[in-house]
């Protein structure tokens, strides 16, 4: 008896030290390392006001510095600059140069393109805001007629060389949260398995999920502020940052009130049980 007690408590401490894990393992590489969830998360970042006004500041600029316009050409553009700046998003294209320039950025910092030896990219993090400063172009060449070209990349450095060896080793291993998802089950189903009292696992196992849900919930403002206090090269760059901390906030906390209501429903399953088996054990007992 002793010992089904021992291997099944064994079996519940194992099951949360590997949940532990394997939540924000999972969160992170479903919505950061996953370019179609990284989209997704970013992609709604370009309908903050404050940030566009300044992404679109910075596509011009890019744009005016990458090509020279002679004086009449630059009179005629002067107009759709201004737009430009001042309300880039309202136009009809705008929507998906964004996304284009989430889901670039995204392959530079975490595809092929961003492995070493592949220029800037590869020392620190960038996004790359080529497809808006395109998008300037062709609304400009609608104007004046003329096509004009531009850089394939225009990149804004968003961290320095340790970030990049940071996301590195996030891409590395945050896939791998399966065999963590895995082993937390493995071990919860010992725990059952083995318990002389199935409905006390259960307790202690939501109780425990519980737990974890405040210590995500801790974890996660605790990340937010290390990375929000690490300095950015630009504005830009530093308002991408805290945008993104915040939406990434937002979704790993909606992952973290499912797992408190799954740990709920297991507790209450487990008092419940308990108490119906204290009922049987009295009734066997008169």
């Amino acid at each position: 008896m002793a010992l089904r007690t021992f291997v099944s408590a064994l079996g519940v401490v194992v099951a949360l030290l590997l949940t532990a894990v394997a939540v924000p393992a999972a969160w992170v590489d479903q919505n950061i390392v996953k370019e179609d969830g990284f989209v997704h998360l970013a992609g709604s970042l370009g309908s903050d006001s404050d940030f566009q006004g300044r992404l679109a500041t910075a596509a011009v600029g890019s744009f005016e510095s990458s090509v020279n316009l002679p004086e009449p050409v630059r009179s005629l553009a002067a107009g759709v600059l201004k737009s430009a700046t001042e309300g880039m998003q309202s136009w009809s294209d705008y929507p998906q140069a964004w996304q284009d320039t989430v889901r670039n950025s995204h392959r530079l910092n975490f595809g092929a393109a961003g492995q070493p030896g592949n220029g800037a990219s590869s020392t620190a993090l960038v996004l790359d805001v080529g497809p808006l400063v395109r998008l300037v172009r062709d609304h400009v060449a609608g104007t004046t007629g003329i096509k004009l070209d531009v850089p394939s990349e225009n990149l804004v450095t968003l961290g320095q060389p340790s970030q990049r060896q940071l996301v590195e080793r996030v891409s590395a291993f945050a896939p791998l949260w399966w065999v963590a998802a895995l082993g937390a089950v493995v071990s919860a189903l010992l725990a059952l398995v083995t318990a002389r009292r199935r409905a006390l696992v259960l307790l202690f196992l939501g109780l425990g999920g519980l737990a974890l849900a405040a210590l995500w919930t801790a974890g996660a403002q605790l990340a937010g502020g290390v990375v929000g206090n690490l300095s950015s090269s630009n504005g830009v760059a530093e308002l991408f940052k805290q945008e993104f901390l915040s939406a990434a906030t937002k979704g790993f906390g909606e992952w973290v009130w499912d797992a408190a209501l799954a740990s709920g429903i297991l507790l209450v399953v487990g008092l419940v049980g308990l108490i119906l088996s204290r009922r049987r054990w009295s009734r066997s007992a008169r």
